[in-house]
């Protein structure tokens, strides 16, 4: 896996996300709304310093960080915006952002 596909499964993460934010049966109001947005704003940002990060994609370390990644992605897929399962949905982006934040780690500052 490299950064570029890391970066693209977080677009595609974070147009799954805008897609459960705008339906109309899951109003802002709801508190699991609001958890959604914020984890929408971290993954966004992570994307953002992911793209400007310089990571030597052929360490132990980034393909240890980017193993559950693969996974995490296609069960986000497999739910895709269904509003029944936000609670799942939220799980599966925090583990997608948790993966984000451990290879942010490893960019070279």
């Amino acid at each position: 896996m490299t950064t570029l596909e890391i970066v693209q499964i977080i677009g595609d993460a974070l147009t799954q996300l805008d897609v459960l934010l705008a339906n109309p049966n899951f109003p802002s109001s709801r508190p699991q709304w609001q958890q959604v947005f914020a984890l929408r704003k971290h993954l966004d940002d992570q994307q953002r310093q992911l793209v400007a990060a310089e990571i030597d994609e052929s360490t132990p370390q980034f393909a240890q960080a980017t193993a559950p990644l693969t996974a995490a992605d296609a069960d986000l897929k497999k739910i895709g915006a269904d509003i029944t399962k936000v609670a799942s949905v939220i799980k599966i982006a925090s583990n997608i952002a948790s993966v984000a934040d451990k290879l942010i780690s490893l960019a070279k500052i």
